[in-house]
């Protein structure tokens, strides 16, 4: 399957591939992109955007570098079947957005700054888990409530026992915290 050829007449939208709002889609994956002139050809995911947008690489000018492509809600591109069927695909793709998810948490944490503001679309609950059972490690970035009622990145300094750390809260100070006040980034 070339990029930009066109996809066969044999080829039945939900048999050989699949649309659906739900469908995440990886990097290099390859899809079916639906023209503007109408016509249905393979395309090639180039950017995954992160707001259920990606960049379909759909035709090549000159080999394997640039060349045009589109910017396709998830819902107008076609997943390949690969044998499976639509729930398959559904549940696959689940798996894979969540996957994804967890590493853009990770990343995030792992650059962020001490003291800084996580960012405001995280939810607890998804992004992170408040619980008085969880524990913590030496060096873990957490998300702490502050007395203000923000929350922010901070980094276990030390284990104190009975559900107590010692966090950094921002460049100058430290807090002790109970493990219920704290928020385990989900990764």
């Amino acid at each position: 399957r070339d990029i930009a050829n066109v996809v066969p007449e044999t080829w039945k939208e939900g048999q050989e591939f699949f649309r659906s709002p739900q469908f995440s889609f990886r990097l290099g994956e390859i899809v079916v992109s639906f023209r503007s002139d109408g016509s249905r050809r393979f395309g090639k995911i180039v950017q995954v955007n992160g707001d259920n947008t990606y960049d379909v690489l759909v035709d090549r000018a000159g080999g394997e570098g640039a060349g045009q492509f589109r910017t396709d809600r998830a819902k107008d591109i076609g997943k390949i079947a690969a044998g499976r069927s639509l729930q398959d695909e559904l549940r696959a793709s689940d798996r894979t957005k969540e996957s994804l998810q967890r590493s853009d948490r990770k990343e995030r944490a792992s650059k962020a700054k001490i003291g800084d503001p996580i960012p405001p679309e995280w939810q607890a609950g998804s992004d992170f888990a408040l619980s008085p059972t969880s524990s913590f490690k030496s060096g873990e970035i957490v998300v702490a409530a502050r007395t203000d009622g923000s929350l922010r990145f901070g980094a276990v300094k030390s284990v104190q026992g009975d559900g107590l750390y010692e966090v950094q809260v921002d460049q100058s100070g430290r807090r002790i915290y109970f493990a219920g006040s704290l928020g385990k980034v989900q990764t």
